[in-house]
């Protein structure tokens, strides 16, 4: 589910608000040091797009201006108004840990228009954002559907779709989590309702905000670090895998909910029909009979999820990460698994894919 920050490819430059380079900001007396964000160019990939982050914001709490807030959020999908005649100034805080990229907003309100459109390409950013709020109101609006918002919340911005969030209270304090796309699934667009992106005081969101101060703290132990990632990145695809269980309810296809099982379990090596059967409570029978007027199969459902996770760490982890290890996380039995079903769909073995994204070079899809 995590990523990796790591060096850009050289394409297109992200402008802050109005069009302008991204420039510094200042508040004297403050204690918190302003961030100078110097142009960089990137060519919208989750590698560019997670080192412009690491460019403009570092490691540490920076005070940062409307222009630095634009220049953040726009290449995740983003576009962002302020209101007229305030004062716009936030204190911002990253960090990264395991792949996770936490940050923390404490300041101005704004609102948010948030468009992602599905890929055109293999090569886009494979991102999405889980938003847990902290203090301060607003409201969630998508297709003329308004949820209030509020501290203990959690919201969901899929990879994919169109929503806005207004933020009215004087003093916003939330944190986004990046996370991997592979943790939405496919299709969670057209099925989760503005309800189900809005998780009202999310049970999870009190441990997932104690855990997001402990990798704020600067200097933690490595070792608590690591194991407060992990935690995390646990609580947050619970959180989603939630939402969509509750987004597909009973009466819908069951070929939608056996996508749900395998979307929350494709880790387990030891997944497999029968064990979605007896979740489900059908036979294995009627299972393969809902794939029988897709064009994919149950096997190839489950092997194109797992391979779209596995293509998401090779395309944003560093050499230091294994193959064996991404198998293992993406659920094949070992290296040689995942390198026979990655030339099958994408023509190229995994250590190939890998030095592909490294180079910044156009990955290959598959189909």
């Amino acid at each position: 589910m995590g990523v990796d920050a790591e060096s850009p490819a050289a394409a297109v430059r992200v402008l802050g608000a109005g069009g302008g380079a991204p420039g510094a900001a200042s508040d004297a007396g403050s204690g918190v040091p302003a961030r100078t964000t110097p142009t960089l160019r990137q060519d919208g990939s989750t590698r560019a797009i997670l080192a412009w982050i690491d460019h403009v914001l570092g490691t540490g709490p920076r005070r940062v201006d409307r222009t630095v807030l634009a220049s953040l959020l726009t290449p995740l999908g983003w576009t962002v108004t302020f209101p007229e005649g305030d004062v716009t100034t936030a204190t911002v805080h990253s960090t990264v840990a395991d792949r996770t990229v936490l940050i923390r907003y404490d300041g101005s309100p704004f609102t948010a228009r948030y468009r992602r459109e599905p890929p055109g390409r293999p090569d886009v950013a494979r991102l999405a954002v889980v938003e847990i709020v902290h203090e301060g109101h607003g409201v969630f609006v998508r297709d003329g559907e308004a949820s209030p918002v509020g501290p203990g919340d959690m919201l969901l911005h899929p990879p994919q779709g169109r929503h806005r969030v207004e933020w009215t209270s004087p003093r916003c304090r939330r944190t986004y989590v990046l996370v991997g796309t592979a943790v939405f699934g496919r299709r969670t667009d057209a099925v989760l309702r503005a309800e189900d992106l809005v998780q009202r005081a999310a049970p999870l969101a009190p441990a997932a905000e104690r855990l997001v101060d402990v990798l704020l703290v600067p200097g933690v132990d490595p070792i608590v670090s690591l194991t407060a990632a992990q935690a995390l990145q646990a609580l947050v695809r619970a959180t989603v895998t939630g939402a969509i269980d509750r987004g597909h309810p009973l009466d819908l296809e069951l070929r939608d909910r056996a996508r749900a099982v395998l979307l929350q379990r494709f880790a387990d090596p030891a997944l497999d029909a029968d064990a979605v059967a007896r979740e489900l409570r059908v036979s294995r029978r009627h299972l393969f009979a809902q794939f029988e007027k897709s064009t994919d199969t149950f096997a190839t459902t489950l092997r194109d999820i797992r391979l779209d996770h596995a293509a998401e760490l090779l395309a944003g982890a560093d050499d230091g990460m294994a193959v064996r290890r991404v198998a293992r996380e993406s659920g094949f039995n070992g290296p040689t698994q995942l390198a026979r079903a990655f030339r099958e769909r994408f023509g190229v073995t995994p250590t190939q894919f890998r030095a592909a994204a490294l180079r910044g070079l156009p990955l290959p899809g598959g189909r």
